[in-house]
């Protein structure tokens, strides 16, 4: 029996937190390669709760928490920026000592964040001197949209990209079944946590739309829907083990209301009504119909998060056209006839995007506010391959480049006034939990 050992690397930035972060993809194929014989050891670094380690770990009541840090060097390609840089997760001498010392015959390396790869970068080195001459298989989605970086600079014998899966059963020598299809039925490997606070959830993969920004299309299928037998069993079983807290990963995950309220209705059913949900990703306004709100109060949806990225109309339809403000508020009305009062649901906007400018953002704030909506500003960063980083310089050839924390699409002269609409966001959100 061949053994794999599975490594999830650390996360090397400016901040860091763990909102429901785990590599959902990674346990399915962990899963896959049990079931096809392999001895699997998992090492996750940005474990929270690893046995190693001994400092007090504390976890808010939805699970998520604080990662233990370390300030590191911060990279020349930062040194303009005002902030301390850090390894975020499992001490490097912990991440030794929790590294199985039999012989391996195959190591596989997750990676997320692009701009992370620094801690995927670590991991390899690590693992090359401790296991010698044992190859090291590279994926995920640093290694699926900065490909040649990765092959030239990581030091990974094989880098496997997302949609190239089916290498993974060559190098292995084995026969696998990688395709989407099988990793989204597949039940999730969550074996390696002890008492896991949270869990991660998909029940479908793929989007239907072609947002200028998102590059799932590069990662991923088209749309697909998990069967509704493998959907049931898997929340089923993570249940029993204990876990009460379950976030969503779907980017679509309201598209098809039929399956979502069946879905639903079957939690109510046949799994039990003490869980809290979470969506991270954000949630389609224009498929949150009546019915589907709900639903989400029955099964108790925490702060549901609606994606709406701009208020203005043009840029709607440039950008997305997966929701309009008009859309956003009728599913805000739809929330609150379930149940929901204000401040108790939030609002992406987009902050920094390629041809938008403050303005907008604060026109953005105050309408998200006027709805009773917490405001939830996400930084734009620009990604490889997607049409909205297409006019930034150099960030194939440097990853760290495409960290949000340069706000690319804002001159220097507007920072003063990014922090004054951020600090307005915070001011008008605890204006909200007051009443």
């Amino acid at each position: 029996m061949k053994k794999i050992l599975l490594v999830n690397p650390w996360i090397y930035d400016f901040a860091a937190y763990d909102l429901w972060l785990k590599p959902w993809g990674f346990l399915k194929i962990s899963s896959i390669l049990k079931k096809a014989g392999f001895n699997v050891y998992y090492v996750d670094t940005l474990d929270r709760h690893h046995p190693l380690i001994k400092e007090k770990i504390k976890d808010r009541s939805d699970g998520t928490g604080k990662y233990l840090i370390e300030e590191i060097k911060q990279p020349d390609v930062f040194k303009n920026i005002p902030r301390k840089y850090k390894r975020y997760g499992l001490p490097i001498k912990y991440f030794k000592k929790a590294l199985p010392p039999e012989d391996i015959d195959f190591i596989l390396v997750s990676s997320s964040m692009t701009y992370w790869y620094q801690g995927v970068f670590q991991a390899i080195k690590t693992l090359k001197r401790v296991y010698q001459g044992v190859p090291v298989i590279l994926g995920g989605t640093y290694a699926s949209l900065c490909y040649n970086h990765a092959v030239e600079e990581s030091g990974a014998d094989y880098v496997v990209k997302n949609k190239e899966l089916y290498k993974l059963s060559l190098i292995l020598g084995k026969e696998c079944d990688f395709s989407f299809s099988n990793i989204l039925n597949e039940l999730i490997d969550y074996e390696c946590y002890h008492n896991p606070a949270y869990t991660v959830l998909r029940i479908s993969l793929g989007c239907p739309f072609n947002c200028l920004y998102c590059a799932q299309k590069l990662l991923g299928p088209g749309f697909m829907l998990k069967e509704k037998k493998s959907a049931l069993k898997e929340i089923k079983l993570l249940y029993q083990k204990g876990i009460r807290n379950f976030a969503f990963y779907d980017d679509a995950l309201l598209f098809n209301q039929d399956y979502i309220s069946w879905y639903l209705e079957a939690i109510v059913k046949e799994v039990g009504q003490d869980m809290n949900f979470y969506t991270p990703n954000g949630l389609h306004a224009k498929f949150l119909s009546r019915e589907i709100a709900k639903l989400m109060k029955k099964v108790n949806f925490v702060n549901p998060i609606l994606s709406l990225e701009t208020v203005n109309k043009g840029k709607e339809k440039l950008w997305h056209q997966k929701v309009t403000g008009e859309q956003l508020q009728k599913a805000i009305s739809n929330l609150k006839e379930a149940g929901y009062k204000k401040g108790e649901y939030s609002v992406y906007l987009m902050l920094g995007a390629p041809g938008s400018n403050i303005e907008e953002v604060k026109e953005g704030v105050d309408f998200v506010h006027s709805l009773g909506g917490k405001i939830s500003l996400s930084e734009f960063s620009p990604i490889p391959g997607t049409k909205m980083a297409e006019n930034f310089n150099g960030i194939d050839e440097e990853p760290l480049l495409q960290n949000n924390s340069f706000f690319p699409s804002f001159a220097l002269s507007e920072w003063k006034d990014i922090r004054s609409v951020k600090e307005k966001a915070v001011c008008l959100n605890a204006s909200l939990r007051q009443k």
